[in-house]
């Protein structure tokens, strides 16, 4: 990264437009918006997700929908 930033975002596809069939791509693009939040030797990366708010975004796609996690930097660091 070349320097802060104010936004964090990761998306996931998902093949089915059912809600019950998203969950692997949730934990996809959440596992990717850990990814971008913590530091490099993070031993748990996924404990930068706690606590913290996440705007979801749900978009129609060609065979499913794609599932867009974000948020905010931190404003104190």
């Amino acid at each position: 990264m070349t320097g802060p930033k104010d936004d964090y975002t990761a998306e996931a596809e998902a093949s089915s437009r059912d809600p019950h069939d998203w969950g692997r791509a949730m934990a996809l693009a959440l596992t990717r918006l850990a990814e971008q939040l913590a530091p490099e030797d993070a031993e748990d990366m996924h404990a930068s997700l706690v606590d913290r708010p996440l705007q979801l975004t749900i978009r129609d796609e060609a065979a499913g929908v794609m599932i867009t996690v974000s948020t905010k930097a931190d404003s104190a660091g």
